[in-house]
């Protein structure tokens, strides 16, 4: 592409003459300009008011020149990371100049974009992890991209804020600074059973000029069986029995704990035992054997090791001591009731209490009891003071069941619960427990009533979010008084229990307002210095969650020109002022970020952009730094001589955009000078005659141009100065003898001056010429007297008598040529002569009489002036002019070249 224009420029240099002018111009424009913005403009003051004097010589679809103007504007809103960046136009006014414009397109910064994962960027990017989940191990991973080619990949990724529930103050997880990738960092407080289940991030990308976006991420901790069952000590590790201990009785009883929620713990001993029994399930130790310390052999103390498995194989054991007692033998009883399998005794169902032979006491046998069979132990003892005596047997009775219990509510909190807004569907509230006494029976559950956005599990209890619960929604209550109902398999029986479920507020809802975007155009030092209220609100339903705060961001160059007061932005303590350099490269725009967040934890903010775009007003007049201006010209100069310049500035922007005109003085009958509009440079447009007018005053108009948004003659602001043009005397003139021709009748003998001449000199005084006779002077009969400064007169050498050796005996004609020069004693090469010729006709006083009668002709013969002037110059070789053609080409490829290696990022 480069070749193609170097080429294209040079077929343009080869086809106009060494008349036309090329004006290269290089713009730097930025990206994401609106179409229509101005570049640049092509003056050529040779075709100004033409219609159609302005049009491209190369086609381009992504600017156009206004054809009569000459502004040149974008089509396109150009994008810097896909469009060319570079490009070259020709501008043809048809006239001597052409305008070469090369554009380059500057990048501006642009802020990351989150929308990669529109969950992410929403905030509901959700991700599910177990509690175990190992250190530094990638969890989730930021998408972000940045159209800024000099910033993609060079993106910072960090943790704004990040909290946990339903218990806070874990900081748990941290992101990779270059990957953006989310990962566990300590393991401290990565525990469910902790109170720990769910943690937002607040995550955000900022590249290297500070721009960012940001999005929130959800990580659901999922509770896994990592805890180990926890026994409950006996007092001193020990448990004492008698050695009477009946083989069947409970001994103790192995309780242990899980902190996992739905955790079943089995029992086991950790090395077999055949004295002792264990229940798997309730861990209940029984006796196996009798514990009789009659036999020397038998141990009087036995160390158990229990062991607590629960569903995740984690494991724990605990090591205790039964001690046993020894005890006076029982006094021996009838063998038919202390041995074997007792006595059976039938008993009708209305056997009053306390009725003689056994002392059976009316009980309930559901409570505690898993068989249908009961064991009553009989006694019987001797009375008087002796020491206890007795003997045991056995009844057996059996009952029949009867359906005849109501359910009780194990676990029902009287306690209002709370829980949090947005929990996701199917999210566990609450496990209620209740137990029937009745064997064989179970607990069934259900809600009395209907209660929207809960629902219960019919067998176990659960109570879950069946749909959204959002705590800003109108139709959603805050509270709720649930009513459950629990009944047997028949639902024969059944209780019923009130929960009381209340909904937390969670900072869900960013701050909205009216507009996120702000376009305003202000002249420069408005009047009203109030820019723009904000209007936001934020639909969570509770402070500090919808309590709203403004922040303004702005830059340096921005910090005192913009204030924020609480949601109103006003401009102050200082003024827009378009005339400056910093906001010309900012494209006369500001552009200022306002952080709207709230109080709520995480903090949620919403950003918004306000863009200010200055117009220019014509404030200040055109100034100079001179009162007036003098300069000096040769008289001989040529036309087109640089006289001199006259400078003006303008502190409106842009800066010195000057027109300038001569508005009067002594131009002369026709105009002598004129001025370049653009430039200031005064030029000759008319020969000078110093001889004629020595000094010329002109009166030099300033105006300045291009500073209203609209042009406007009449708000258009000027100066004006005196220029004094004083004419430098050049000898131009020659010397001018009057009258050119001079004719003199002398009579011999005369040696006084007989004739004086009369010449002059316009650029010369009299005593500045000099004279000399350069022909007809024969034996130089004839010089030049001259005894002051006035011209020389004419006298003879000779008496001329006629009798007298070389004297004139007859009527003589002398023609003598004389050569007047100017410029005395100065440089040969710049004086100027003239001839003049004089005619003598000389009679002699004396004569000798001729005998025959003549009659004497005198005839005069007039010689032509001779003006001599010596003009040197240089005429090159016509290869020079070749040479010099083809090194300004090569000159201006070069500079081409240069330039686009320095501006091709």
């Amino acid at each position: 592409m480069s070749i193609f224009r170097t080429l294209l420029l040079c077929s343009v240099f080869s086809k106009v003459t060494t008349e036309i002018q090329i004006l290269t111009n290089l713009v730097n424009f930025p990206e994401n300009m609106p179409p229509g913005t101005q570049l640049s403009r092509a003056y050529d003051k040779a075709v100004v008011g033409k219609p159609d004097a302005y049009h491209f010589l190369n086609k381009t679809d992504e600017f156009i020149i206004n054809s009569a103007s000459g502004v040149i504007t974008s089509t396109k809103i150009f994008n810097f990371e896909t469009d060319p960046r570079r490009f070259l136009l020709i501008v043809d006014t048809g006239g001597l100049m052409r305008h070469v414009l090369i554009i380059n397109i500057i990048d501006l910064p642009e802020p990351p974009d989150c929308s990669a994962d529109p969950q992410f960027s929403s905030g509901t990017a959700t991700v599910e992890i177990d509690e175990t989940y190992p250190l530094f191990q990638s969890i989730y991973r930021v998408m972000v991209t940045d159209e800024d080619s000099a910033d993609n990949g060079r993106l910072k990724y960090s943790v704004e804020t990040q909290s946990s529930g339903p218990k806070n103050g874990a900081n748990c997880f941290g992101v990779d600074s270059v990957t953006g990738i989310v990962s566990l960092r300590s393991e401290e407080s990565l525990d469910f059973d902790a109170g720990y289940h769910v943690f937002q991030l607040s995550l955000r990308a900022t590249d290297t000029t500070g721009l960012f976006c940001q999005g929130t991420l959800n990580i659901m901790i999922r509770n896994i069986n990592d805890e180990k069952p926890h026994f409950e000590s006996f007092p001193f590790n020990s448990i004492n029995v008698t050695e009477k201990k009946s083989v069947g009785d409970v001994i103790a009883r192995a309780k242990a704990t899980d902190r996992d929620e739905d955790s079943n713990i089995t029992y086991s001993f950790k090395t077999q035992q055949t004295v002792f029994g264990l229940d798997p399930v309730t861990g209940i130790v029984t006796l196996l054997q009798p514990l009789t310390l009659d036999n020397s052999n038998r141990p009087n103390t036995y160390p158990l090791e229990i062991e607590a498995k629960d569903n995740g194989n984690n494991t724990s054991s605990y090591l205790f001591t039964i001690f046993v007692q020894n005890v006076d033998d029982p006094v021996i009883c009838d063998p038919g009731f202390s041995t074997g399998g007792g006595i059976s005794v039938v008993i009708p169902e209305n056997i009053p209490a306390s009725a003689f032979i056994y002392m059976i006491l009316a009980r309930d046998p559901d409570p505690g009891q898993e068989v249908e069979r009961f064991q009553i132990v009989i006694a019987a003892r001797t009375r008087g003071n002796v020491s206890l005596e007795s003997c045991t047997g056995t009844i057996t009775v059996n009952i029949q069941n009867v359906n005849d219990e109501i359910p009780v509510f194990v676990y029902l909190p009287d306690a209002p619960i709370n829980i949090y807004e947005n929990l996701p569907l199917g999210r566990e509230v609450i496990k209620l427990t209740a137990t029937v006494r009745d064997i064989g029976d179970s607990v069934h559950y259900e809600f009395v009533g209907t209660f929207k956005g809960f629902s219960i599990n019919d067998d176990s209890g659960v109570i879950t979010i069946s749909q959204p619960l959002d705590y800003d929604d109108p139709a959603i209550p805050h509270f709720w008084i649930l009513k459950i109902r629990a009944y047997d398999n028949d639902r024969v029986h059944s209780t019923t229990g009130t929960l009381t479920v209340i909904l937390q507020d969670v900072n869900d809802n960013p701050p909205q307002c009216t507009q996120d975007r702000y376009v305003i155009e202000l002249p420069e030092n408005p009047l009203e210095t109030r820019l723009v209220s904000l209007i936001c609100t934020d639909k969570d339903g509770t402070d500090p969650n919808n309590n709203i705060t403004y922040h303004l961001i702005v830059d340096k160059f921005s910090n005192e020109i913009f204030t924020l007061t609480n949601n109103e932005i006003k401009i102050g303590p200082k003024q827009l002022n378009y005339d400056n350099f910093v906001l010309a490269g900012m494209q006369f725009k500001y552009t200022l970020f306002v952080r709207v967040s709230d109080g709520g934890t995480p903090e949620l903010s919403t950003t918004i952009t306000i863009i200010i775009w200055v117009t220019h007003r014509n404030e200040l007049n055109p100034i100079s730094n001179m009162s007036a201006f003098t300069f000096s010209v040769p008289e001989n100069s040529a036309m087109d001589t640089l006289i001199g310049r006259i400078v003006f500035t303008d502190a409106d922007w842009p800066f010195n955009n000057i027109r300038y005109t001569i508005d009067g003085g002594n131009l002369g009958t026709t105009s002598k000078f004129y001025i370049e509009p653009n430039t200031g440079i005064i030029k000759l447009l008319d020969s000078l005659d110093r001889e004629i007018q020595a000094q010329y005053k002109l009166v030099v108009r300033a105006t300045d141009t291009d500073n209203d948004i609209e042009p406007d003659p009449l708000r258009q602001r000027s100066s004006s100065v005196v220029v004094t043009i004083n004419i430098w005397n050049v000898n131009d003139e020659p010397p001018i003898c009057n009258p050119p021709h001079l004719e003199k009748i002398i009579y011999a003998p005369t040696k006084i001056p007989f004739l004086q001449l009369n010449c002059s000199d316009k650029d010369s005084s009299h005593k500045e010429l000099s004279y000399s006779i350069i022909r007809g002077n024969t034996n130089n009969w004839f010089t030049l007297e001259r005894p002051g400064v006035d011209p020389p007169s004419l006298a003879t050498t000779e008496n001329f008598q006629y009798d007298v050796f070389q004297g004139i005996q007859d009527p003589t004609t002398f023609q003598l040529l004389i050569e007047v020069t100017d410029e005395l004693g100065g440089h040969k090469a710049s004086q100027l002569s003239t001839t003049t010729t004089v005619i003598i006709h000389m009679l002699p006083w004396t004569t000798t009489q001729p005998t025959i009668a003549t009659k004497t002709t005198i005839t005069t013969t007039v010689t032509t002036s001779i003006l001599m002037r010596i003009s040197h110059y240089w005429s090159p070789d016509n290869w020079i002019s070749a040479v010099i053609t083809i090194t300004g080409v090569l000159f201006l490829m070069c500079v081409y070249a240069v330039a686009w290696c320095l501006f091709k990022e």
